[in-house]
């Protein structure tokens, strides 16, 4: 049986939206896989799914969840962001299809208890059109990041920008919770605004997936080659 719960929120912007929560199951996944040599890999960010939030997505807006790689193994290269992956949601079957593209964003950490998004963008995937999404039900989208993103050892946003909307639009999604303060983040055209405060009932469900580049090869040399160098 599904249960559903609404939330009643505090006045806030004149763009405030509201939400209904409904928990749910396992996304399907669509992907857009790029080949890329093999390493480990991390995922930070959030990626359990739960609870679906209603009445919020507008389309032409942007999503942001905090990652930390230094939560991920060590990694003497440092960790650098090969996609970004969002949950979405929809009740009934449709024929939506957006256009999306992906941002790993600085993280401002002048406040460093309440890290925000960074106005610096290091890194733009491609644009890419996500959809149509059916059969209903919760989809896993994965947008790669460019091969030569740089990588990180310190925090840093994940961000899916939405450039369109359409007559469908989807459930956020996001994990069990409790939502921890300065993880999340949602920009309508109004500068971005934590979703915890809106009383979302967990983190948002996007996570960066990250690989470790590990340390520059060593090449075996003989004695010879090496006096050679200081001649």
């Amino acid at each position: 049986m599904a249960f559903a719960c609404a939330i009643v929120l505090a006045a806030g912007p004149a763009l405030a939206k509201d939400i209904e929560t409904i928990p749910l199951a396992d996304p399907v996944v669509m992907s857009h896989p790029t080949e890329r040599a093999p390493g480990d890999q991390c995922d930070r960010g959030h990626s359990g799914s739960y609870w679906t939030i209603d009445s919020w997505f507008t389309g032409a807006e942007s999503y942001a969840v905090y990652c930390d790689p230094t939560d991920c193994p060590d990694c003497s290269g440092g960790w650098r962001p090969l996609s970004v992956t969002i949950y979405l949601y929809w009740e009934n079957q449709n024929s939506c299809a957006l256009t999306v593209h992906a941002e790993i964003l600085e993280a401002d950490l002048r406040e460093p208890s309440n890290p925000t998004p960074g106005t610096q963008v290091v890194s733009a995937s491609a644009q890419m059109t996500a959809g149509p999404f059916s059969p209903a039900g919760l989809w896993a989208v994965t947008i790669d990041l460019p091969e030569d993103c740089q990588a990180f050892s310190e925090p840093f946003f994940a961000s899916v920008v939405f450039e369109d909307a359409c007559d469908e639009p989807p459930q956020l999604v996001t994990d069990a919770g409790p939502c921890n303060s300065s993880a999340s983040w949602n920009d309508w055209g109004i500068g971005w605004d934590e979703l915890c405060t809106y009383g979302f009932p967990g983190n948002l469900s996007i996570y960066a997936t990250l690989e470790c580049l590990g340390s520059s090869p060593v090449h075996d040399a003989s004695w010879t080659t090496i006096k050679s160098l200081y001649r």
